[in-house]
């Protein structure tokens, strides 16, 4: 590690040895990685991943939608919440991977253009967003992409490889992601992201939690595990919600082993229910 170290000082970047991960993601639980890394912007990052192109990495965005071991992960986070530009150019937007989604939201809303308003209350980073081709109320971030800057080219929306929450930067990096959306009145761009937002309060529970669990393909995830009785359904401190069965909640000081379980105990139960395999969105972080 000291020769890794030592190439990423020379950057002058933080590098935080033995960083514990719970502090990094929503559901707030898990152990140690051996380092994290922040680049503050696309050249050092580019300059990380060439120092650690031999070693074990993950890329971290917002820690919105991972679940971490309780053991850690023996590797190095690279954590991009430094390199978050926003550029506007006319009705393009470019963001690099770290800037939050909503912010990009944000931006689009204050200069007249549409097309990510769905997307005001998705708590994911750029990067992660595009990654898991994210998306809300019948629609994902993929739509809206031009071109995407991976660790290794430049790609058009074709290339991305987009489909229901993957693309093809599960195995590459992404850097940088283009938009193109569309000049629309603010107005009626305000009263659409009110409207996604009031929908989303009414359904989301409060806690900590990492949205839903479960992909919805050809069917709706949370009322399988309604109808499976799993409502409420606890193992430790993890609960499943009582409001959203998708949502599972550290409610009581859980454990990634009290969340994985009764991550793997929904699946047993509806597949038992059901003959449906659930297949989860979030994204596991070392060896469980």
């Amino acid at each position: 590690m000291l020769q890794i170290k030592q190439q990423i000082l020379k950057h002058n970047l933080e590098f935080l040895e033995e960083e514990n991960l719970a502090k990094h993601t929503f559901y707030g639980t898990g152990g140690n990685c051996r380092a994290m890394i922040y680049p503050n912007d696309l050249n050092t990052f580019k300059a990380c991943l060439d120092i650690l192109k031999e070693e074990k990495v993950f890329i971290l965005g917002n820690g919105s939608n991972v679940l971490v071991s309780d053991k850690g992960f023996n590797g190095y986070v690279i954590n991009t919440k430094k390199v978050n530009k926003i550029t506007i150019n006319g009705d393009l937007i470019v963001a690099s991977a770290g800037a939050k989604l909503k912010d990009v939201v944000q931006i689009a809303t204050d200069n007249c253009l549409s097309g990510l308003e769905f997307a005001i209350d998705i708590p994911a980073s750029v990067g992660g967003a595009v990654c898991m081709n994210s998306g809300c109320f019948g629609k994902c971030v993929g739509e809206n992409v031009i071109w995407v800057k991976g660790a290794n080219g430049v790609y058009n929306n074709n290339s991305c490889e987009f489909g229901y929450r993957t693309s093809r930067f599960f195995t590459e990096p992404i850097l940088e992601v283009c938009f193109k959306l569309k000049p629309w009145d603010n107005e009626t761009i305000e009263s659409k992201l009110e409207h996604y937002k009031k929908i989303r309060s009414s359904k989301a529970p409060k806690g900590r939690s990492c949205g839903s669990v479960f992909k919805n393909e050809e069917y709706f995830a949370g009322k399988l595990i309604d109808d499976a009785g799993l409502k409420g359904f606890t193992i430790g401190g993890a609960k499943i919600s009582d409001k959203h069965a998708n949502y599972i909640l550290n409610f009581n000081k859980a454990t990634s082993a009290d969340i994985y379980k009764l991550i793997k105990h929904v699946k047993e139960k509806v597949y038992s229910c059901f003959g449906i395999e659930l297949k989860e969105e979030l994204v596991y972080i070392g060896d469980f």
